[in-house]
């Protein structure tokens, strides 16, 4: 198989060694290990493997899962110019030879699809951390890209070596990268292929280096920074509220239409610009165009405006206070709000992606084994 195996690590046990052994058995003969910055304790286990014909690179310091997986790409391209895919394996024992192999060969004889690895999240044997994890991820992966993926969270992929520019441009370090790559092929409409492979899990999954709370807040940083931009400007919207209602001595439907209108605009105005300069910016938002952004914006600002006092209405049928009918409407709104500001409004542009996919080499490893950065 003219395929390139990559294994991001970090202080590795004897599984990662065994893999790479049963990987060869089974025909498998390119081998990319990225040390991410490993302890003195696994430098026996590297040397093991650099004797046995395997590439070992080195992060001098810990730079995280997405960095080691661009060092691998990068290598691929100085050290296995002739190779048609890459795939990625975790070196922790998830990923079966059997279901490498299986991976790699629905990746054979096409050069512009990618095939991700599927795990049944539903085995008993996944811990719940893990259910609950990748179910919350996929709902967010549908709602954002409009495709259903049971398993975001694979690290078992077949990437063509045709799209290791792409995958090199896309954005992150740690493990936000794998769920970032894999959306931005999504967007890109580039085939994603799904092949079921063994959920594995051992121990409870104690070996793996993926901290729930820290690691999560990574992967969805740009939901949570809008959520946390989005309480701000309510707060904004109440106190203006507050200053005007407080200040005027009007006719009550008058002081209360003027202060609502007026807090609104002004937090609709915050919250723009800070979804612009700080939401999506890693979306390219803020070298967009701020007319066509504010136009859109404004848009989606009147029919949500308007949709909330409709649905309200319409499901004040329902036997629930009429302030729970609100919170749920508001809620839903707020969440879908969001997709369409980061798909819509504030969408990357085309053609400036395009133009940062070319310079993808800029990533590229030479000839030193030993990399501090990307």
């Amino acid at each position: 198989m003219n395929v390139v195996i990559i294994i991001p690590a970090i202080d590795p046990d004897g599984k990662l060694k065994n893999l790479v052994d049963e990987l060869r058995s089974r025909g498998f003969t390119r081998f990319i290990v990225v040390d991410d910055g490993s302890g003195a304790e696994s430098e026996e286990l590297f040397a093991d493997l650099e004797l046995d014909g395997a590439h070992v690179l080195h992060h001098a310091v810990n730079l995280g899962k997405g960095a080691a997986l661009k060092t691998g790409l990068s290598a691929v391209r100085t050290l296995f110019p002739e190779a048609a895919h890459v795939v990625t394996v975790d070196a922790d024992g998830q990923h079966l030879p059997k279901d490498v192999e299986r991976v790699a060969r629905a990746a054979e004889g096409s050069h512009d699809h990618v095939v991700i690895g599927t795990r049944d999240l539903q085995d008993r044997n996944v811990p719940l951390r893990s259910r609950i994890g990748n179910a919350f991820s996929s709902i967010y992966f549908k709602l954002d890209t409009g495709l259903g993926c049971p398993d975001t969270q694979t690290g078992l992929r077949a990437i063509p070596v045709s799209l290791l520019s792409f995958a090199l441009s896309v954005p992150g370090m740690r493990y936000e990268y794998e769920m970032n790559f894999l959306t931005a092929v999504a967007k890109r409409s580039i085939p994603l292929v799904m092949v079921p492979i063994s959920a594995v899990y051992m121990d409870g999954n104690a070996g793996s280096h993926f901290s729930t709370m820290r690691d999560s807040l990574r992967i969805f940083d740009q939901f949570f920074r809008f959520t946390g931009n989005s309480i701000v400007c309510a707060v904004v919207d109440l106190l203006i509220f507050a200053l005007i209602s407080s200040a005027l001595n009007l006719q009550t439907a008058v002081l209360v239409t003027l202060a609502t209108v007026v807090a609104r605009l002004a937090s609709g105005v915050l919250n723009f610009g800070l979804n612009r300069g700080f939401s999506f910016q890693d979306l390219g938002s803020g070298s967009g165009d701020v007319r066509t952004q504010g136009v859109r914006y404004t848009m989606l600002f009147l029919v949500q405006m308007c949709a909330s006092a409709l649905l309200v209405v319409a499901l004040s049928i329902m036997p629930l206070p009429l302030v729970m009918v609100k919170a749920f409407v508001d809620g839903s709104l707020f969440v879908l709000s969001y997709f369409v500001q980061r798909n819509w409004v504030f969408k990357r542009d085309t053609h400036m992606q395009a133009v940062r996919a070319k310079g993808g080499k800029r990533g590229e490893v030479k000839s030193k084994k030993t990399y501090s950065a990307i």
